[in-house]
């Protein structure tokens, strides 16, 4: 219960960055035990929630297909997806292929994106945190539904990446530690 207090206390910090950008240092306690598989995108490494499992071929198809049909700036490519077998909570990572390397011009992207992301989804608040996970430049946008907690993580990567937690609301008190396990698991790829 402490770590859910702790990431929505986190969650709810709304710090706007400055010219050069403010990215409070995020310390995420991780539990191994709380770990699935190996993922690697856009020059990041980190790992699934535990017994999170890969989306088959034909339903990531389908969520490739669907982000195909934005063809704005924002628009994401799914590279993996994950869900909670049983059904329920789901972890999509994605690029944005239409981006190159931003650097420093994140934090206009990033705050771009996160005005589109408002703009679309209009009947919950969304609360945002610059922060900064093991060195990596990210936006936390966080918005919670009677039905559904979605947590979505901009990273400034060799690509942008967006991790998109989507946990049902009455199971996010047992898989919050999953989710932030996993976010803590964030790491640089150095070659």
């Amino acid at each position: 219960m402490l770590c859910l207090l702790l990431l929505v206390a986190a969650c709810s910090k709304e710090k706007k960055p400055s010219g050069e950008g403010v990215f409070n240092p995020l310390e995420l306690a991780v539990d191994s035990a709380k770990l699935g598989e190996l993922i690697e995108v856009g020059g990041l490494r980190l790992q699934a929630p535990a017994g999170w499992i890969n989306l088959d071929s034909s339903a990531m198809q389908q969520l490739i297909g669907v982000a195909s049909r934005d063809t704005s700036e924002m628009q994401l490519r799914p590279e993996r997806a994950f869900k909670r077998e049983g059904g329920g909570p789901m972890l999509l990572v994605s690029r944005f292929p239409k981006v190159v390397k931003l650097g420093p011009r994140f934090v206009p992207w990033a705050g771009e994106v996160a005005k589109v992301y408002r703009d679309q989804r209009k009947d919950v608040v969304v609360q945002e945190q610059w922060m900064s996970i093991s060195g990596v430049e990210a936006l936390q946008l966080y918005g919670q539904s009677a039905k559904l907690v979605h947590v979505k993580i901009l990273l400034n990567a060799d690509e942008p990446v967006s991790l998109d937690y989507t946990v049902p609301a009455d199971m996010w008190p047992e898989e919050v530690r999953a989710v932030e396990s996993s976010l803590g698991s964030l790491r640089k790829v150095y070659p």
